[in-house]
């Protein structure tokens, strides 16, 4: 008796079939990847799961160091510095930014709106009084996780 049990587990195992499930999901953004694979088989039964997790990158913010001059009547009497900022997968918090002319701190601001989204690039230009021979600026960008990128620039007439 034992023996016709053991013959016909052999042989339902033997006639079994194999399942084979895959799932794969992956995220378009450029600083996030996701791979999920999932396979299970009943010969012989086995589970395996491969997770990436998301890759956080961290703000950047770049001072272009040339002066530019204005192109509007508006502007006149000044130049304009721009600075480049590249967010990171996180939202930003604050844009600080000192500037010091002729060795004598000038400004210092702390920008909270408008600043760009994860994942997400921006330019602007801060136009400063053109009569100083030497300007210094220095950038700090800082998102909701306290991650941060600084710049700094020196331009001498």
């Amino acid at each position: 008796m034992k023996k016709f049990f053991f013959l016909l587990f052999v042989n339902l195992i033997s006639c079994g079939s194999t399942v084979e499930v895959v799932s794969e999901a992956t995220s378009t953004t450029v600083d996030t990847v996701v791979d999920v694979s999932t396979t299970t088989t009943t010969e012989p039964p086995s589970t395996s799961t491969t997770l990436a997790t998301k890759v956080n990158m961290e703000p950047k913010i770049e001072v272009v160091c040339e002066a530019i001059e204005p192109t509007e009547v508006d502007n006149e009497g000044y130049i304009g510095f721009k600075f480049k900022m590249w967010t990171g997968s996180t939202d930003l918090e604050v844009l600080n930014m000192v500037f010091w002319v002729d060795s004598s701190r000038a400004d210092d601001l702390f920008i909270y709106e408008d600043l760009p989204a994860p994942n997400e690039y921006k330019e602007s230009i801060y136009w400063v009084d053109d009569s100083f021979t030497q300007y210094e600026i220095e950038v700090l960008l800082m998102d909701k996780n306290d991650n941060f990128a600084t710049d700094y620039c020196l331009w001498n007439k």
